[in-house]
């Protein structure tokens, strides 16, 4: 358990020091991150731990910065989806590179270590294998 904790620390320097680079704040930054395709801002408050008017402010903010924007569920229209603008997700392309430059742990890992870790981890996040 400690070493997975100090794995954890490592990873979130990483981030909170590319984010910074990029211009985010962790949490603006992980909310980019996340919105790969359109999501609900209720599932997004469930994804990322937190209460549905936390996302409501990010939200606001990455708005007013003209990164994402509010579009009505089709599935759902009294359900607003979040979706990424072109300038947010040129900004999301640029943190996800920003991630690359020396990740931690797997850029210290051979080729066959990573891939390892890469098994382990899947087995960790699914054990039923599906």
């Amino acid at each position: 358990m400690t070493l997975l904790f100090g794995v954890m620390a490592r990873l979130r320097e990483h981030l909170d020091s590319a984010a910074a680079d990029v211009g985010l704040s962790l949490p603006h930054a992980h909310t980019l991150l996340r919105l790969e395709q359109p999501e609900r801002m209720g599932e997004l408050a469930a994804t990322l731990h937190c209460e549905p008017s936390h996302v409501t402010a990010i939200a606001d903010l990455l708005q007013a910065e003209g990164l994402l924007e509010r579009q009505p569920d089709p599935a759902d229209r009294r359900a607003k989806l979040l979706v990424l603008t072109a300038k947010g997700e040129k900004l999301r392309e640029r943190l996800l590179k920003r991630l690359g430059v020396g990740f931690p742990i797997a850029s210290e890992l051979d080729a066959g270590q990573r891939d390892a870790l890469v098994q382990l981890l899947r087995a960790a996040q699914d054990p039923s294998g599906d």
